[in-house]
């Protein structure tokens, strides 16, 4: 991952504006790590809610599709069967729905 904003451990220190005391130089330097941490943790964040939200997809349609092969043709055995693939689909959004708290 490249970085936005090099660090000093790069070789390179923030360019701070020189009228700037070196306290303000160093408060500046902190609150811009704060925005690249909290950027990377809220980045981290939407790739796991991609990620079980793709996953949650998969599986639900792969038990509407089970569920429809097990009934075979049988109504009262799809209810039943579509009930437990929905109450899965259900739960995937719920799951999908707490990454937004």
């Amino acid at each position: 991952m490249s970085n936005l904003i090099p660090s000093s451990q790069q070789g390179r220190s923030l360019a701070a504006p020189e009228s700037f005391s070196r306290s303000e130089a160093k408060g500046l330097a902190r609150r811009q790590n704060a925005e690249v941490a909290n950027g990377l943790v809220t980045a981290a964040r939407v790739q796991a809610a991609g990620f079980v939200a793709a996953t949650g997809m998969h599986l639900t349609s792969m038990l509407s599709r089970e569920s429809e092969f097990q009934a075979n043709g049988d109504p009262r055995a799809a209810e039943r069967l579509n009930y437990i693939a929905d109450s899965f689909a259900e739960y995937a959004a719920w799951e999908v729905r707490r990454f937004q708290r």
